[in-house]
């Protein structure tokens, strides 16, 4: 399992100086005293549209309906908090930072608003919802209720409440904070251990897409040990062994770990308001021990050592060669370890390796030896393995649930869940909480390949679909064209995530840019008389777009020289070029010359060694400049360049010619031409070191040649994933998409059906490759490949 970070820093937060409450990280002075629930959202729209999410939709979608009717007209990207109070929880507080236009309601149809003027506050209506809003200096405060809004003012001072808000990330699309007690909300912690202490709050940050959830977050815990979760007080967390035992048919199980029985003991007691027992059992040899369906499972550095221990046991029965007593007092779980505990029918136990197992039959323990001995268990489940990289190194508890159990707890009818946990760490009065339900399909036979979705747009696509990075949970989205010129963003699983009407047809590929270094992600492209930046919702980006008089003539090119996100956008109109920074400034310290001839390639920024290069090519000449656009290197020879585009091969500005030869100059300005035996009309592209292109049906893929049928080739394009080169193109008029390797090998179970170029990608975080093209004219169609 890999390494959990947890972002909490206690210490820290309970020195943190007092800051003014207009600020967005105080915004909870203004939350009302009764609160429950607190849903503070960094992301608005994917928060909006999670609302169709298939486990959330069970949680907090319904008492998010109401609300999430007027959040859809917020207009903001600033922390949105959403807070719920009152009897059930009917009325809400909606704060955040007041921004121009964050609630324009005149952009709202079917609306009715009017100012109550004695008390300063707006009544609005849409459809049937009636809100009130206001300002309080910086902060736009709306609810549902009146009199809460009338007596809004900073005057909550709960510093368990502030130091949660204060530890939630920042980054996540949404955090809940709630009451332990919330049993809607806590039903996501998958226990009843934390519901006892109903002033005590949960916090919990969501990373989620549309069928899988991950969230880690803290519980706080009171001093003195009030709760179940401090009977791992004083204790270490530890490597959960019983996974390696449970049968992978488990439904449930739940884990507890320490380093010392004998404190976990002495917590339970004070807990259960008992004097100390200092009283030695076979427990005290054990560091794990977990309730797996209907028995009980052991853990122990010397397993034979707790065999020798229990007193009242009988041999019952050898089942292949392994011993099952007959155990004397099948309560005592019960009577030591009640209410963590409460397993009454230990009959039976046996001994396997590091563990003891209990039960209240010997044909159940015979059936956890079978699984085990043939290791058929949870640990070896191809569905456990696919989340074990999200999960801590070690636990306090454990929790497990399959897909049946997770649909009798949620109460949802859901499929292909075999795999989920919560897990509780437990340190300093607070526990880690790290937690996974992800959805789980029995993996397809390998190299197979299989389709994953389609998605139609209804309109035609006029460019093939190309993959943007979704920063928000590190996968990739699919963008796509339409000949309305509508751009569209689709999830990695097809759904429709928004639509933008552009001016124009996009010029190339969308770029993506951090304008503000904040790790969120713009697209950023040129049509023929527009520069765009977008935001990952769609909205345009402040200063853009920019309106051009002049046409723009080729694909916009951004630099980012040092890697440090200083952005460079330049522009090429026709002879011309134009270069703004990532704040959309005329780049001052840039001027190229254009001598009258006119662009006919996307410049292209190349590093070798130390110094840069903007390379790209006029009607003859290949152009090599410097960054402030000055020539770098004076090429005199003439070039009759072909339509491909300029690449960095060999550490050589590479192009090819129409007489098909392969153009390479070093950064000295050597020119040599190398003849491919390619016709006039040909492709090629290249990796830094691997060179691809054809003509007509014959495919060259370094040195090595491919005869594919005769038909009508795009372009090929080279992938660079799983630390392998990879090789696309499609045959339009036969509709099929081909995949070679770098030895111009075919991918097993290729071609596939597919109308347009398709691209590679790593749309979800498994390992898997996603292969994207088109169906048809409307359609995008996504192929998985295992």
């Amino acid at each position: 399992m890999g390494k959990f970070g947890f972002l909490l820093i206690i210490p820290f937060i309970l020195v943190s100086c007092q800051r003014d409450y207009n600020t967005p990280d105080h915004f909870y002075k203004f939350f009302p005293s009764k609160s429950e629930v607190i849903i503070s959202v960094n992301e608005l729209n994917d928060f909006i549209q999670s609302s169709e999410h298939t486990i959330l939709n069970g949680i907090y979608n319904r008492s998010l309906k109401a609300p999430a009717s007027i959040l859809k007209n917020f207009n903001t990207r600033e922390r949105v908090y959403i807070v719920f109070f009152g009897n059930q929880n009917a009325n809400y507080l909606v704060l955040t930072k007041n921004t121009p236009n964050v609630f324009a309601i005149d952009s709202i149809p079917n609306y009715i608003s009017e100012n109550i003027s004695e008390i300063d506050i707006t009544k609005t209506q849409i459809d049937s919802a009636i809100v009130y809003h206001k300002t309080y200096d910086n902060v736009f405060a709306l609810s549902n209720n009146l009199e809460e809004l009338k007596k809004l003012k900073p005057t909550n001072q709960d510093d368990e409440l502030s130091k949660l808000i204060e530890t939630t990330d920042k980054k996540s699309i949404v955090s809940l904070i709630f009451k332990a007690n919330r049993k809607d909300y806590s039903n996501l912690l998958f226990s009843e251990m934390l519901k006892d202490s109903a002033n005590n709050y949960i916090s919990l940050d969501l990373s989620l897409s549309e069928k899988n959830l991950h969230f880690n977050g803290v519980a706080i815990s009171n001093d003195s040990i009030s709760r179940l979760i401090d009977c791992f007080k004083n204790t270490t967390p530890q490597e959960i062994n019983t996974l390696h035992i449970a049968p992978a048919s488990t439904k449930s199980l739940m884990a507890f770990a320490y380093d010392d029985f004998a404190v976990f003991h002495t917590n339970l007691n004070h807990l259960n308001g008992k004097v100390k027992d200092s009283t030695k059992t076979f427990l005290n040899f054990t560091n794990e021990m977990a309730l797996v369906d209907n028995s009980l499972i052991l853990h122990s550095l010397d397993a034979n050592l707790v065999v020798e221990s229990i007193e009242e046991k009988s041999i019952a029965k050898t089942f292949r060669d392994i011993e099952i007593y007959e155990f004397g007092t099948p309560d005592f779980f019960k009577l030591k370890l009640h209410p963590i505990i409460n397993y009454d029918s230990a009959n039976y136990f046996s001994k396997y390796d590091d563990f003891i197992v209990f039960s209240n039959s010997i044909e159940l323990i015979e059936s956890i030896l079978s699984d085990v001995l043939n290791n058929n268990t949870i640990a070896n489940s191809e569905a456990f393995k696919n989340i074990s990289k999200n999960l801590t190194d070690e636990s306090s508890i454990f929790i497990y649930k399959n897909n049946e159990a997770l649909s009798e707890h949620l109460n949802l009818n859901i499929k292909n869940y075999h795999a989920n946990v919560v897990q509780y760490s437990y340190e300093d009065n607070y526990a880690h909480v790290n937690g996974i339900i992800e959805e789980f399909r029995k993996k397809a036979a390998s190299n197979s390949v299989t389709e994953s979705f389609t998605t139609s747009i209804g309109k035609q696509i006029i460019s093939p679909p190309q993959t943007v990075k979704n920063h928000v949970n590190n996968t990739h989205d699919i963008a796509v064209q339409d000949i309305d010129n509508v751009l569209y963003l689709i999830s990695n699983s097809g759904n429709i995530l928004w639509k933008k009407q552009l001016q124009g047809k996009i010029l190339g590929e969308i770029e993506q840019i951090d304008m503000y270094k904040n790790g969120r992600l713009q697209l950023a492209f040129v049509t023929p008389n527009r520069l765009y930046v977008l935001d990952r919702n769609g909205n345009e980006v402040s200063p853009f777009p920019f309106k051009f008089n002049d046409e723009v003539t080729q694909p916009l090119s951004v630099f980012d020289y040092d890697k440090n996100r200083n952005y460079r956008l330049l522009v090429t109109q026709g002879k011309n070029l134009l270069m703004y920074d990532a704040k959309g400034k005329m780049v001052k310290g840039f001027s190229y010359k254009s001598n009258n001839k006119v662009i006919t390639s996307q410049p292209m920024h190349f590093r070798i060694g130390t110094k840069d290069y903007i390379v790209f090519s006029t009607e003859d000449q290949l152009k090599v400049l410097n960054r402030q656009g000055n020539v770098r290197i004076n090429v005199t020879d003439k070039i009759r360049f072909s339509d491909n585009k300029i690449y960095l091969y060999q550490n050589k500005f590479t192009a090819s010619n129409t007489l098909g030869q392969l153009v390479q100059m070093d950064s000295k300005g050597k020119i040599n031409r190398k003849d491919l035996n390619l016709t006039d009309k040909h492709n090629i592209a290249t990796t830094s070191k691997t060179l691809v292109s054809m003509y007509e049906n014959k495919l060259f893929i370094k040195s090595r040649r491919v005869d594919l049928d005769y038909g009508v080739y795009t372009a090929p394009r080279i992938y660079y994933l799983n630390d392998k080169i990879y090789v696309t193109l499609t045959d339009l008029q036969s509709k099929k998409v081909y995949l070679y390797d770098s030895q111009a090998k075919p991918i097993p179970n290729f071609p596939v059906f597919g109308t347009s170029a398709a691209e590679l990608q790593k749309l979800d975080k498994d390992k898997d490759l996603e292969l994207i093209t088109q169906a048809d004219d409307k359609t995008i169609i996504v192929y998985k490949l295992h």
